[in-house]
């Protein structure tokens, strides 16, 4: 079997991460790099030994390239994922799949005509004990879902001095922090319960107003500016959010978010409980499951390739007690999507359950309802998948 071919599009914080864990995956070959900073683009491709590509167009004209990764601002996924997709090419997207549904829809039709599935960046779905979480729900452990809580607290953006594209409407789109850390979360929460959100209550909030840019670039997401000279600019977009939420079975559920915790650096937790027990999950503390109960201990689980659930296992990779992280949960991502791609060009079906176009179309209708709600102030529906 032929190695896939993959090309990076955007070498930002998170193009870093997926060259990282293309490396590693033995049915992948790390063809080349691009990115409209030439100088970096070029540094990073003559580090790895790898192609550097002008622009994506010559990308997607390079018939030695089988998958695109799209690791570019928000504002790019749209045009360069249709662009990709009609040029023949298979696609991994970061989120935001689009700026609207409208583009979404299109996405997802575009890959169904294709006949291909294509992969977006839901990576915290695949640390293994939410996987571990998401196959007790299923068999019935927790009895009915009730409630699902949680939050995703973060602090990159506490000084008026932090500044980030994802601040600029013109490159983000219609939100920034619910699309973002949001989407991740949502997405969590409708996997681990196997149950959909339908309707939502919003509350942004932009507290920051007026931030500083640096002069001469932004740094890169996380890290600090070196700058000492500033423009000031106006931001509409929010830093802040919440939402209540209603599930498919009647269970109810509320989430905050916030880039302005002092001290949070990626702070992801979930509850859900159930009529029977109930668990949860911090992505601080990735390794471990707790799980409640009422008429026993409580206890917590840590991830094991023996203890684990049949279906769950696999995603644990080390020895009981060697703890895995946030790379490693997008390397068995991707491996599961490289998987498929196997698969497919051995005219074999897969039933692997990655986060495809669907579900970062299921994402961007919720943000629709989010954004609706905030602006009737009531609650939204959101629309079913089409």
């Amino acid at each position: 079997m032929k190695k896939q071919r993959a090309v990076v599009i955007g070498v930002g914080y998170i193009g870093m991460v997926h060259i990282q864990e293309l490396r590693r995956l033995p049915n992948v070959e790390l063809a080349g790099v691009v990115d409209k900073n030439q100088e970096l683009a070029r540094s990073i491709a003559a580090q790895y030994g790898i192609a550097h590509y002008s622009d994506s167009q010559s990308v997607l004209e390079d018939p030695k390239v089988d998958v695109i990764h799209n690791c570019t601002p928000n504002r790019e996924h749209f045009p360069l994922n249709k662009a990709a997709l009609l040029a023949g090419k298979e696609v991994f997207t970061e989120k935001p799949l689009a700026l609207t549904t409208e583009e979404s829809q299109e996405l997802v039709m575009l890959a169904r005509e294709r006949k291909t599935r294509c992969g977006i960046n839901f990576c915290y779905r695949y640390y293994p004990v939410v996987q571990e979480a998401h196959a007790r729900v299923a068999k019935g452990e927790l009895g009915t879902v009730y409630n699902v809580l949680g939050h995703y607290l973060q602090d990159w953006l506490l000084y008026d001095t932090d500044y980030s594209w994802r601040l600029d409407l013109q490159l983000a789109g219609s939100s920034n922090i619910l699309a973002d850390l949001g989407s991740h979360w949502c997405d969590l929460a409708q996997f681990i319960t196997g149950l959909s959100i339908e309707e939502v209550f919003s509350d942004f909030r932009t507290t920051l107003s007026l931030r500083k840019k640096p002069k001469g670039g932004e740094a890169l997401t996380f890290s600090k500016t070196q700058a000492t000279e500033f423009e000031e600019l106006p931001i509409s977009l929010e830093d802040y959010g919440s939402l209540l939420l209603r599930f498919e079975n009647g269970a109810r559920g509320t989430f905050t978010t916030s880039e302005l915790a002092a001290g949070r650096k990626c702070d992801i937790e979930i509850e859900v409980y159930g009529s029977q027990s109930s668990l949860a999950w911090r992505h601080e503390r990735s390794a471990e499951l707790w799980l409640g109960h009422r008429d026993k201990a409580n206890e917590l689980f840590f991830e094991s390739p023996l203890l684990q659930s049949e279906e769950t296992r696999r995603f644990a990779r080390l020895p009981s007690g060697h703890p895995m992280g946030y790379h490693d949960a997008i390397y068995n991502l991707f491996a599961d999507y490289y998987e498929y791609l196997q698969s497919k060009a051995c005219g074999k079906s897969s039933e692997l359950n990655f986060p495809d176009f669907e579900a970062g179309h299921r994402e961007m209708l919720i943000l629709e309802a989010a954004m609706a709600s905030k602006e009737q102030g009531a609650w939204a529906t959101v629309a079913r998948d089409s």
